[in-house]
């Protein structure tokens, strides 16, 4: 594999779960808004532009615990979050990307 194509193999991508328990009275929605603001629309993986892409899932299996963010490929799950913790994963994941 080239590098070019590690390069891309190795993209960051965040999950947010947007299924009935991590959004129970809207919870996920200041979420989605703030992964809007900061990475724009999110689009199919092969339009994706910039080295952090984002999706939503409709249920990530930890329901308990949400809201939840997953972040690939380091495969770290971040639970309870809140719009200022979110923030903070995604301006990081977009630092380390960009020093990369």
């Amino acid at each position: 594999m080239s590098d070019q194509q590690s390069k891309l193999v190795r993209k960051r991508r965040l999950v947010l779960c947007m299924g009935q328990y991590c959004n129970l009275r809207g919870q996920a929605e200041p979420l989605y808004d703030k992964m809007t603001e900061l990475l724009g629309e999110r689009g199919p993986a092969w339009a994706a532009k910039g080295p952090v892409r984002w999706e939503i899932a409709s249920c990530l299996d930890m329901c308990g615990a949400g809201p939840n963010l997953v972040v690939y490929p380091e495969n770290v799950a971040h639970n309870h979050l809140d719009v200022k913790t979110l923030e903070s994963i995604v301006r990081q994941c977009v630092e380390e990307s960009d020093t990369t």
